[in-house]
């Protein structure tokens, strides 16, 4: 029942995506995929869908076909909504369908067709119609991407309901931490220059190891640099990182929690308060760059200068992906 890739390289006009990847996901695992746009995360969903060969390697399936999502939606445009649930399921279980429908919101549309759906229904049609038949395993590239607020929290409710009460195996592609956070138990970071990352999802966004990652976790400031003939790379702020290889360009990690407020006097860097984050920090800004700090604003103002203390250094991220 388990879901097997060995050694598969995938490529796309005559480019490399995906080398060596490797990967076992067992029954009701959850891996999510991130990447940047063309680094092969639609690609992986094809082939694992048996809708497009892998350029070497091997993949094992579980049994039966997947409910699948692709980004497009793929609806049939002559059938209706509850038509798309009842095609894909011979056994024709009316209980389950009508379960799909009122939980995605979609009872008051089953006889409407896709061309009279917003895009968010569709997304939703598209969910459903995955799930219809009860599938062993789902792959859903970016569900959550066409839908406003609203229906992006309903989804990331639902979601976790329809996997757990079918014990289905998950795959899906997305851009955003939040839903790693919450539905992934694993994650997989693809460059599209061939090299990849795989590990547990909440370290690959609470301890991200690449560029990708920690910009996706905007959990802290990602420094460039390149190393000196010494190996000492500079990097903003006044900041260095040793041990590297002469002349190597250096990417680094500065963590918002070792950056905290504090006074002027004191501070090892000053800069002016540019506002919240979104992610319970702050953003200030520093020689003319943005550096992200742990601390909410409090009673701090837009404009106002602030001092910085650093409770860590920071820390080289992998080169790729």
């Amino acid at each position: 029942m388990s879901l097997a890739l060995d050694r598969v390289c995938l490529a796309a006009g005559g480019r490399t995506l995906v080398r060596d990847l490797s990967l076992r996901l067992e029954r009701g695992a959850r891996l999510a995929v991130v990447g940047t746009n063309g680094s092969g995360k639609t690609t992986l969903v094809r082939a694992l869908a048996g809708l497009a060969a892998p350029a070497a390697g091997s993949i094992a399936r579980p049994p039966g076909p997947p409910g699948v999502l692709f980004q497009d939606g793929a609806l049939w445009p002559h059938m209706s909504v509850e038509r798309h649930l009842r095609f894909v399921d011979a056994r024709a279980d009316r209980a389950w369908h009508e379960r799909l429908l009122q939980r995605l919101e979609l009872l008051a549309l089953r006889d409407r067709r896709p061309d009279t759906l917003s895009g968010g229904e569709r997304v939703r049609l598209g969910l459903a119609r995955a799930f219809a038949a009860r599938p062993a395993w789902v792959l859903l590239d970016e569900p959550l991407a066409h839908l406003d607020a609203l229906f992006g929290d309903l989804l990331r409710e639902v979601l976790p309901e329809l996997l757990g009460e079918t014990a289905a195996t998950l795959v899906f592609v997305t851009h955003e931490a939040d839903n790693v956070r919450l539905l992934a138990d694993r994650a997989l970071c693809l460059s599209g220059a061939g090299p990849w990352w795989l590990g547990a999802a909440r370290a690959a966004l609470d301890a991200p190891a690449t560029p990708l990652l920690a910009a996706l976790s905007g959990r802290g400031t990602l420094l460039a640099g390149t190393a000196d003939g010494h190996g000492v790379a500079p990097l903003p702020f006044g900041l260095q990182l040793g041990g590297r290889p002469p002349r190597e360009p250096v990417t680094a990690f500065l963590d918002a929690a070792a950056v905290r407020f504090a006074e002027r006097a004191a501070a090892a860097l000053q800069g002016e308060l540019v506002g919240p984050d979104g992610r319970g920090g702050s953003w200030v800004r520093v020689d003319g760059r943005l550096l992200r700090c742990g601390d909410p604003p409090g009673a701090r103002a837009t404009g106002e200068r602030v001092g910085l203390r650093l409770l860590a250094e920071v820390r080289p991220l992998a080169s790729a992906p």
